[in-house]
């Protein structure tokens, strides 16, 4: 807890240091030179106090190799900006280099460092972990937000500020995406810290020029103001966010109470988690020994809980419930897949570059399990059985995307949905003619490829079909009507079927679909 304390302080240092050398930049002048030289004081002390704590680190041999990795960059960047800095205070240096030298390939990689020491926390909680990493990237946008309306001149009427517009609008966005995300997987208390901001006046000026950039494209508030008023302003949100995220550290290792209200806890959920395909063919020690280093919680519904480009820090399975993985585009979220039980969330990301690649929400109540992305890697390692399942179970959810790719290219929106029905039908192994649909309508739609009226419109066609929809339960008088719908990989899986029956009836179908 130490090191990330001395990283935050290494960070928010930075951070400073960054923004103020954008306005010394900016205002092609020596008399903030003393100035400028007491940030890189302030900073230096917290790069020698990090440099400390590695040194003991290393002395104990305490770190694993992607610290080793990201603290190799540091260092070469830091060794970079030390040499930069006296052409910096002569003003004989490009502000876009010097800016990106600061925010990627110095500020970013400690900020993943601290996602991965946060993720060895003992006994943290994978929520805890995700809302921590949303407010590392929520401060980290309204630096970005300071230093970019200096270097790019949208102050003081500068003839240049049209060149910003679009991209402040995009930092704010960010933002606001950010900052919903910490607030939506924070506990109580932490709201509380958060609330605390928005009684600052300098605060409320702030939002109104986010909203005058919202609503009319720029703003007078900030176009009034000079450079130093600028950095003055935004600087106190800043340092305050700073001053929550030291208590958010007093937190991390707590109870993460989601909600005023817990949700019932299942008493089967460990018994669930144990026979959840992942650990199929696995000794019981082997699972259990998995799951003591892991995590069963509860999500309330409508919590994200995994915010594209972000670090991977955990496998999520879900044990109970839906989630929809998904791209946000134009304000509007481009659903990608919906998860049930016994199936994992974005695992693909682990075999690429622990980036994820999508964001996930849950859409109800749903009990998760989440396994350090650490232990994901020793026992990718070292149990063949785990990786086996891991693999085969990327590789179902592959076939089920390029199945439903085909359909939305090459089907209509009845057979989709006719699909769709039977996937549900064979998910209850053919028992029961009345099922309750696991989202809504919206959400079915979506992911289907069309719009609410259009899946409307075509229910009202199925009835003919022996299927009816009331509210959210569905009902079908004779189900072997959805066969007509079927496709190969159902004939796989399916739990219904019969060789004679179904072969002749499948070879109709693509026939048919060809």
């Amino acid at each position: 807890m130490q090191q990330l304390q001395t990283l935050s302080d290494t960070v928010h240092k930075l951070q400073n240091e960054r923004g103020f050398v954008m306005l010394y930049l900016s205002e092609n002048t020596l008399r903030h030179k003393r100035e400028m030289l007491g940030y890189f004081v302030k900073s230096d002390t917290s790069v020698k106090q990090l440099r400390a704590n590695i040194e003991q680190q290393e002395n104990n041999r305490q770190l694993d190799s992607e610290e080793q990795r990201l603290i190799q960059i540091i260092n070469q960047n830091l060794k970079r900006l030390k040499a930069k800095r006296t052409a910096l205070l002569s003003l004989k240096i490009n502000a876009s280099a010097i800016f990106d030298l600061y925010s990627y390939q110095l500020i970013s990689p400690i900020i993943q460092l601290m996602t991965h020491l946060t993720v060895k926390i003992k006994n943290i909680h994978p929520s805890a972990v995700s809302a921590y990493c949303f407010f590392l990237q929520w401060k980290e946008k309204v630096g970005l937000e300071r230093s970019i309306i200096i270097v790019r001149g949208f102050i003081e009427g500068n003839a240049n500020k049209n060149q910003c517009i679009e991209h402040i609008k995009v930092l704010i966005n960010e933002q606001k995406h950010y900052k919903e995300s910490f607030l939506s997987l924070a506990t109580i208390e932490q709201k509380r810290l958060i609330n605390d901001i928005y009684k600052m006046p300098d605060v409320g000026t702030l939002h109104m020029i986010h909203q005058q950039f919202s609503t009319q494209g720029e703003s007078d508030i900030l176009s009034k103001m000079n450079t130093k008023s600028w950095f003055v302003l935004i600087s106190k949100k800043i340092n305050k966010l700073h001053d929550i995220e030291k208590q958010l550290h007093l937190t991390l290792a707590n109870d993460h109470q989601l909600s005023k209200h817990k949700i019932k806890a299942f008493k089967a959920s460990e018994r669930l988690a144990y026979k959840i395909t992942l650990f199929q063919g696995m000794a019981t020690n082997e699972i259990e020994k998995i799951i003591n280093h892991s995590a069963i919680y509860q999500i309330p519904r409508n919590k994200v809980f995994i915010l594209e480009s972000n670090p991977v820090t955990h496998l999520h399975i879900v044990l109970m419930g839906w989630v929809k993985v998904f791209k946000q585009s134009n304000a509007k979220d481009e659903i990608l897949q919906i998860i049930g039980n016994n199936e994992t969330v974005l695992e693909n990301c682990l075999f690429t570059n622990q980036i994820f690649n999508a964001s996930a929400k849950v859409i109800t109540d749903t009990l998760m399990l989440s396994i350090p992305i650490n232990n994901v890697s020793n026992l990718l390692k070292q149990s063949h059985k785990f990786t086996h399942n891991l693999i085969i179970m990327n590789a179902q959810k592959a076939n089920a995307a390029l199945q439903d790719l085909y359909s939305i290219k090459h089907k209509n929106t009845e057979q989709r949905m006719g699909e769709f029905f039977l996937k549900l039908v064979n998910d209850k192994k053919w028992k029961e003619n009345t099922l309750q649909l696991p989202y809504n309508k919206s959400f079915i739609a979506s992911y289907l490829g069309m719009s609410r009226e259009v899946f409307s419109r075509n229910l009202k066609h199925l009835f003919s079909q022996s299927i009816e929809i009331t509210g959210k339960t569905l009902s079908i008088t004779n189900k072997e009507k959805l066969c007509k719908y079927c496709y190969f990989d159902n004939n796989n899986y399916c739990y219904n079927f019969q060789r004679d029956r179904c072969w002749p009836s499948f070879t109709q179908s693509v026939m048919i679909n060809k």
